[in-house]
This record gives C-alpha cells, structure tokens and sequence, in this order.
C-alpha cells in the first residue's frame, strides 16, 4: 500500500494552493498517494495518514482557518509530525526570511502539542491585483492612493527546491513504508 498524505492549505490568491499542488504532483511521482484540499474542505484526517499544511504569513500572522483547522483537528496532529511550510517574503533578502520565520515559530508556539517533522519558510508571491482580502481591507485596496496598489508584483518561489523538499518527504515516507 501507498502511503498517503493529505496537503491541507490556506490561500487567499492561489499562491499557497499552487505551492501545495506542485508538491502534491511532485509526491505522486515518487509514489506516494496525495490528496491536495483546502483546510476548510477537509472533513477528517485519517489516523493512518502523513500530513502537510500550508498558508501564508498575513502582516506576520497564520490566517484564521490556518488556527481552526489546528484546534479542530489537535488530536489528530498531535499523533502525526506535520510537515508545514509557509509562505512569506516577496522580496530575496535574508533578514526577511528570519523575520518571517521567526513570526512562523511564534504563532506555532501557541500550540504546545504540535510537534512539526519540518516547518519551511518559503519565498511567496505578490500580486496586489490577485488579492483576495476580506472587508475592509478589499475595501482598502480600492482607493486609487493606496500605497500597496504601486508594490511591484514579486514571485520568489523556487519551484526545484519545492520539488526536492517534495521528494524528500515522499522519500521519507516510502522508506518508512518498506520499514513496516
């Protein structure tokens, strides 16, 4: 039997979902069974299953459903080791990344029982006209002066060390398979 993994994300433009995808593609390639979903369509996760999750830093914070699907689903991944990546800086500057990866380990902090294989910070993307914000943010955006209208549009996500991150979680996996 495969080992399966359910990819749960969080994306408010595609970006997150593009990233999950992309792995989950990478992951059937190897061998391993995937179910890619939204965290707000996942109604249960399998004791038997691996799990990765995904979303985005917003102004340095997980969204919302990032914190419910952990809270609605804390027993269940408090007996896995989830593999969890993020997406954060939009520009290749380090003290970016540390800063977004220390914002990661704080919010994870909240949650003393999670216990995470591998959290990643990944480069993210920025479209300020593929944002999907809620009220009054999108509201927000809509004025002709707002400053994150002019932001240039940014995509740093490496898509071969998303791929070889994949591979090594669905190596990973298939070792542990032919251990058991």
């Amino acid at each position: 039997m495969q080992p399966e993994v359910l990819i749960a994300y969080v994306t408010r433009s595609g970006s997150t979902e593009d990233v999950a995808e992309a792995m989950g593609m990478t992951m059937e390639e190897a061998g391993v069974s995937v179910d890619v979903r939204p965290m707000v369509d996942v109604d249960s996760i399998g004791d038997d299953k691996s799990v990765i999750l995904g979303a985005a830093l917003y102004i340095g914070h997980l969204p919302k459903e990032f914190h419910r699907f952990l809270v609605r689903f804390q027993r269940e991944l408090g007996n896995v080791r989830p593999w969890i990546f993020v997406l954060g800086p939009t520009e290749k500057d380090p003290k970016h990344f540390a800063a977004a990866e220390e914002q990661v380990r704080m919010e994870l902090t909240k949650y003393a029982w999670l216990h995470p294989a591998d959290v990643r910070v990944l480069g993210g993307k920025f479209d300020p006209q593929h944002l999907e914000m809620p009220f009054p943010f999108s509201l927000v955006m809509k004025f002709p002066g707002n400053p994150m209208r002019k932001l240039p549009v940014s995509d740093i996500r490496d898509w071969e060390w998303i791929k070889a991150w994949a591979r090594s979680i669905a190596d990973h996996l298939n070792a542990q398979r032919a251990r058991h």
